[in-house]
This record gives C-alpha cells, structure tokens and sequence, in this order.
C-alpha cells in the first residue's frame, strides 16, 4: 500500500512539473492561435517550409519520410490545455464556437526518450523560434515530412494517413510544448495526433531518422 502511494505521489510531482515547465514557456513565447491538421484533397507535391527573413546560416528547410517505425504503446496523452483546438481562422462566433467544442476533444499523444548524441536545447529553442516566424500555410502528402535542422537538433512534421494541410504557427506550438516536456528534460520527443488526419512533430537529432507510428 505504501509503494502505490509512493507511486502515485511520485507521478503527480512530475505532472506538476510539467505544467510548470509549459506555463514558464507560453510566458515567455505566446502560443499563436492556429488550426488542427486537416485533410488536403487536391493533387500537390511537399515542398519545404520558406526560411523567415534573416534566419540564421545554419538554419536549414527539407522535405524527408519517416524511416523509424515506433510503437504507440508507448505514448502518454498530452495535457488537454496543450492541444491547440484549432479555432477556425473565419471568426463568425457560433461556427468559431461550434468548431472549438469539436476539436477540443481531440486526443493527442506524445512521448520523451533518449538520444546520443543529445541535440542541444539552445539549437532546439533557435529552431522552434524560426519555424514560428515562418508564417506560414503548408501542405503534406501521405507518409512524407518536413524537415527543419539547426544545428545539432532537427524538428519535424510528418503525415501519416493522407495529405494534410497544417502551417507553421501548429508545427511551432508542439515544437514549444516539446521543448519543455523533453528537450530541456535531457531528451527528444514526439507529439502524435490519431485518426484520417494522422501526423507527427517532434525533435531527434539529424541523421537519425524520423519517427512513425501506426495511427491510421
């Protein structure tokens, strides 16, 4: 009886501390209000995100596949005050409102692990702050990836089941929530969102591959 209280304090201070962590960041860089990945019908090619003006040298934009099947077995559900519910960009408020309520109970996942070489938390930081100046609309076909390197961290976004559309400002905000739940943890991580529009963002170190799971 003692160990499972143990166990449960234990896990409850780490889950305040990574709702610090989360709110010590969105004080320092405002999460951008954005949309959930949808589904893209029309016929496209994955291109690489634009680099925002005066982005650093070694900054750098590619489009890839996911090579590392990982299990979903594994993934923890994220906080539901960190999954961006994705307000429709037409303000008209019963629709605004009406969107809100259905995607608020989309259930993402993510999850920490450890990698070597570790990327430096200073370079994932540099890449989560350029990929939020993008300003930018995407499209992702089925199974490909967009790529963004600094350094010694690469982030990503992939899409799993079909082609999607997303954006910078999504892709920064779980970069962000990344940072604070792994990166400055020590570790590397991924956020996974289920179903038709499957995708996952994350951090690893480059060369390393990029992360896929069965979701779909």
């Amino acid at each position: 009886m003692k160990l499972i209280l143990l166990f449960t304090f234990l896990v409850g201070l780490a889950v305040a501390g990574e709702t610090i962590n989360l709110n010590n960041r969105a004080a320092k860089l405002p999460r951008k209000q954005t949309y959930r990945p949808g589904k893209f019908s029309d016929p496209y090619v994955s291109h690489p995100s634009s680099k925002p003006a005066n982005s650093p040298a070694d900054y750098k934009t590619s489009t890839d596949e996911a090579t590392l099947q990982r299990s979903t077995v594994t993934l923890k559900k994220l906080p539901d005050q960190y999954i961006d519910a994705g307000l429709s960009k037409r303000r008209e408020s019963f629709k605004a409102l009406k969107q809100f309520r259905r995607q608020v109970s989309a259930a993402d996942f993510f999850e920490c692990y450890n990698s070597n070489p570790t990327p430096s938390t200073a370079d994932c930081t540099t890449l989560t702050t350029q990929v939020l100046a993008s300003n930018q609309e995407l499209v992702v076909t089925a199974n490909a990836c967009l790529v963004f390197t600094y350094r010694s961290c690469q982030a990503f976004f992939c899409s799993l089941c079909s082609t999607l559309s997303t954006s910078t400002d999504f892709i920064g905000n779980q970069l962000d929530t990344l940072e604070a739940l792994c990166v400055e943890n020590g570790q590397v991580g991924t956020i996974v969102g289920e179903g038709e529009a499957g995708w996952d963002v994350g951090f690893v170190s480059p060369g390393s591959g990029l992360p896929s799971y069965d979701v779909c």
